[in-house]
């Protein structure tokens, strides 16, 4: 059986901090046409299957118009959902 990779599950064993969650936030605002994100040490986070799933994020993302705060919380609100990879 496979493990669960969420983002909100490594946090919670300690194998993530807040800090690499904001980062990677931070890393996805600021180049949302990446296709792979870091996420710590040990994992990334596959950006385009991850906005595959969550369509409203990456079209706030997107949007010239929306905020840098709206973008944010859109994106808060479903990251700790995101599957990772092991590097």
């Amino acid at each position: 059986m496979a493990t669960d990779r969420t983002i909100n599950v490594l946090l919670r064993q300690g194998l993530l901090s807040q800090g690499d969650v904001d980062a990677v936030s931070d890393a996805i605002i600021a180049t949302p046409s990446s296709r792979l994100v870091p996420v710590g040490a040990a994992h990334t986070l596959n950006l385009t299957r991850f906005l595959r799933t969550h369509a409203f994020v990456g079209k706030t993302l997107r949007d010239p118009d929306a905020s840098l705060t709206l973008k944010k919380a859109a994106l808060n609100k479903v990251i700790l959902m995101a599957q990772l990879e092991v590097r």
